[in-house]
């Protein structure tokens, strides 16, 4: 039994990341495709069936109206809804969240064989607390604890870099250069703790800006010379999947170019003349040529925010580096310069796709795990939630680890229960809002329809491990027979 968190979560804009603290050092857990990083993307094609992470990604482009990404940074704001045209539903923001936090949950489960109860959640340094208020009611919807810990995303990766009181004394910068936009933070301590001191940023200065710059100026010219299509560019929606296409490319391109000089492009791509195979040699110089201008305004973002603080370089004790673009030699070449760069001295011993959900982790495994919230009248509904919660998880598990026999009406049903819950748990916190749970009927039904939601998740549990061998092993369908109904 856990006596302290242990889960840290990076919850990026872009993609997000889990790690557990364990054996007094730090595990990035790893999703069901063996990659450190799910990408924060939600794509629905058909009424009941959510996809999260890299296949929803690359379905942004082809299916605009059933896949989004984004929703992350516009938590807490205005608007923020999200219609999925195919599956005839509509999701916030905060909804969508819930989902990349359950993706991420569920990849602890399969790796722990538990789900996590709660787990340090990082955002960056300019959430609002309106945006806090937010991420902990997403939280909420994938499971997890109510009073789950926010840690500053800068603070994250200072724990991860060691900067834990046992360092010398002094401030850090934090250059966080990642898909969504630069950011510089300035970390501090204070009665023994690292705090934020002040931070800036350019959500134009990212990663993707960069990477888009190489397509715009490079790739795309190429495309349209050597296949002659005059029209080719990124505005023409004609074009729009090649673009994607060619988009995905070089991000791995860029990943090769951060240990070689040069690097190859190969893009199956639809011209008027049908498929075509588009070749490109990427180098290393012309990815610094076209980055440079990026790179030079995040410098003088960091001069200004040292400046703001009345700081010089030499006040400051390393440079701390996250965001996969950070990467990139010319990049840390230019920081270490003390006439065009910053002249601290840079720090790149962590992986800075991970720093961020490791730092998480750290500080999650000395925060102790969070009482069970004294709410009488709710005590009851909240527990039978939270096994539904754990059973659906656990069917989940079980059916993305369960091979291609696996009958077709037990995949559906498990998909049909998910949707269920998630419209149950929407409804009962907004009756929350409303003080239903003090109306004797109302809550005496919600427990009905919460305990048959879970005894059907138990069936189909015995279904998914054999353990209902010799039966039929098919649930009735969701909805038969008497039962109660929400109020």
């Amino acid at each position: 039994m856990r006596g302290t968190i242990d889960i840290g979560i990076e919850l990026g804009n872009t993609a997000g990341a889990i790690a557990v603290a364990e054996d007094g050092g730090v595990r990035v857990l790893r999703n069901n495709e063996n990659r450190e990083r799910t990408p924060s993307a939600v794509f629905m094609p058909r009424p009941g069936r959510t996809v999260v992470g890299r296949v929803a990604r690359e379905r942004l482009a082809a299916s605009p109206d059933d896949a989004y990404a984004g929703f992350v940074d516009t938590l807490g704001t205005a608007g923020g809804e999200y219609r999925f045209h195919r599956a005839g539903v509509t999701r916030t923001a905060g909804q969508l969240t819930a989902e990349v936090l359950k993706s991420l949950c569920r990849d602890a489960f399969h790796e722990l064989g538990e789900p996590p109860a709660a787990a340090v959640i990082t955002v960056p340094p300019s959430f609002t607390p309106e945006q806090h208020d937010a991420t902990r009611a997403a939280a909420v919807l994938a499971g997890l604890s109510e009073d789950c810990p926010l840690l500053p995303e800068p603070v994250a990766v200072a724990l991860a870099y060691g900067t834990d009181g046992t360092a010398p004394r002094g401030h850090r910068m934090v250059f966080s250069l990642g898909s969504s936009g630069f950011t510089a933070s300035l970390v501090g301590e204070r009665d023994g703790e690292l705090r934020l001191v002040g931070h800036t940023g350019d959500p134009h200065l990212g990663d993707r800006n960069i990477g888009w710059a190489i397509v715009d100026e490079l790739l795309a010219p190429a495309v349209a010379c050597d296949f002659a299509l005059p029209d080719f560019a990124r505005g023409n929606v004609r074009w729009r999947t090649n673009f994607a296409k060619l988009r995905a490319a070089v991000e791995a391109a860029r990943t090769e170019l951060s240990r070689a000089g040069e690097t190859a492009l190969f893009v199956d791509l639809r011209t008027d003349g049908g498929e075509e195979t588009f070749s490109y040699t990427l180098t290393r110089g012309a990815l610094d040529d076209l980055a440079r201008p990026f790179y030079a305004q995040a410098v003088r973002l960091c001069r200004h925010l040292l400046a703001e603080h009345s700081l010089r370089p030499e006040d400051v004790d390393r440079l701390l580096l996250a965001g996969g673009a950070t990467l990139a030699p010319g990049l840390r070449e230019l920081l270490a310069d003390p006439r065009d760069g910053l002249g601290i001295r840079v720090d790149h011993s962590q992986d800075p796709t991970t720093v961020v959900a490791r730092g998480a982790a750290l500080h999650a495994g000395t925060v102790p795990l969070p009482a069970a919230s004294p709410a009488p009248a709710r005590d009851e509904v909240a527990g039978l939630l939270r096994e539904t919660r754990d059973a659906l998880g656990r069917c989940t598990g079980l059916l993305d680890h369960a091979g291609p026999g696996l009958p077709d009406r037990l995949r559906a049903a498990v998909a049909l229960l998910r949707e269920t819950v998630g419209r149950l748990d929407d409804d009962l916190r907004r009756g929350a809002a409303a003080e239903w749970h003090t109306a004797p009927a109302s809550r005496t039904r919600a427990l009905a329809l919460l305990r048959r939601l879970r005894d059907r998740l138990a069936e189909l549990h015995d279904a998914l491990t054999g353990d209902a061998c010799g039966k039929s092993g098919r649930p009735g369908p969701l909805g038969t027979g008497p039962g109660p109904v929400l109020p």
